[in-house]
């Protein structure tokens, strides 16, 4: 759908803002209430994405948080701003390799402790870890056929078919047949990273699925499992910890490098440049736009930085604005659809939902024996 309904669109329209097209599809007002909700959303994830690996590298080098955002991010932001989307393309290759290749380090270090990868199997599959043919209708069910493939496919949709992130880099190559040929390429290598991340998170689990590190008190957060189990496994493998940093790193890199970018153009296209001609009445001068975007990419480098630190104490709606089925709505009906989208996700996040199901976790085979209480967790997960 995004390659043959979103995408040959965006071709024809050859505007750098994705949402060009909502402005002329439905007005102004829509194109402003997309952009805004894409910026809120894009500057809180991306803060959130920069702030979670520096767990990681705090679990692994003892390096902290503070030094661990602000390297990683200021180096992103740099490279970025400097090199603009061609540098973000050329890294995210390199960056996709070292993911693949921490993510699978882990798998191989699991199958050679426990023999095979059956064994890894069968220890998941007895600790209730391998549920995969739930059918369960009930929406409440958080991995389920039906809320996976009904709000996976939404999530995907949006996210290759109308992102400003997607939109921007599918322009940049030659034509609409090469940028089709690359979304449907993308296809099997986001697959086998993704079924490679879920198995290496039962790799994990069968390392320490008698004595939870969370539960034993040997990391404080369960986004240093993963790291902890690189620690424990691989410590005495000189590189190869340093080598699991720059895969987790890469994957943080590769997300906040586009989105610096991203967001520089459409706050360029959609805030900058008409706010420019209404003051003065007149466009904004072409030979200025480069460096005025480089800045605006800086600035939205340091926000994510901010974020970055707030993070630690905070505990897709615009996608139904493209759908050619509202064309009839208007301005009105296609802002009234994406606040009240916005306002229904938010509800469902924040609000009185169902606590997830948990699954039991152990401490019976701990070193260091814990309270009879503390032997069958349940709770966070």
């Amino acid at each position: 759908m995004a390659a043959y309904l979103y995408l040959p669109i965006f071709f024809k329209l050859q505007a750098t803002s994705a949402y060009e097209y909502l402005e002329k599809r439905f007005g102004k007002t829509a194109r402003l209430a997309a952009s805004l909700s894409y910026t809120f959303q894009m500057a809180l994830y991306n803060g959130i994405v920069l702030y979670a690996p520096a767990l990681a590298l705090e679990a692994l080098t003892g390096i902290s948080r503070l030094a661990a955002i602000l390297s990683v991010g200021l180096v992103c932001t740099f490279y970025s701003t400097v090199g603009g989307m061609k540098a973000v393309l050329m890294t995210d290759v390199f960056q996709s390799l070292l993911m693949f290749v921490a993510v699978f380090s882990i798998i191989i270090f699991a199958i050679i402790d426990k023999g095979s990868i059956t064994e890894i199997w069968r220890i998941a599959a007895e600790g209730n870890r391998t549920g995969l043919l739930n059918f369960d209708p009930d929406p409440t069910v958080r991995h389920s056929w039906f809320s996976l493939i009904i709000g996976g496919g939404i999530t995907f949709l949006s996210l290759y078919g109308v992102n400003q992130t997607q939109v921007q880099r599918y322009l940049t190559v030659k034509d609409l047949k090469t940028a089709q040929k690359a979304l449907w390429l993308n296809w099997p290598i986001l697959t086998a990273l993704s079924l490679s991340t879920s198995f290496s998170g039962l790799a994990i689990y069968s390392r320490f699925f008698k004595c939870d590190p969370y539960d034993a008190g040997d990391i404080t957060s369960f986004d240093q499992l993963m790291p902890y189990y690189v620690v424990d496994t691989m410590g005495d493998t000189p590189g190869l910890s340093g080598l699991f940093v720059a895969g987790i790193f890469s994957a943080s890199l590769s997300t906040i490098s586009a989105a610096v970018n991203s967001l520089a153009a459409i706050t360029v296209e959609d805030y900058y440049k008409p706010a420019f001609k209404a003051i003065y009445k007149r466009p904004l001068p072409e030979k200025t736009i480069a460096l005025q975007t480089k800045l605006i990419a800086l600035s939205f480098g340091f926000i994510f930085i901010g974020i970055a630190f707030l993070a630690q104490f905070l505990g897709g709606g615009s996608s139904g604005l493209f759908d050619h089925l509202w064309r009839h709505w208007g301005s009105i009906g296609s802002v009234t659809g994406l606040v009240s989208g916005i306002i229904f996700a938010l509800w469902m996040a924040f609000g009185n939902k169902p606590t997830p199901e948990t699954l039991p976790r152990s401490t019976e085979g701990c070193a260091t024996p814990m309270n009879a209480t503390d032997v069958t967790t349940s709770n966070n997960g």
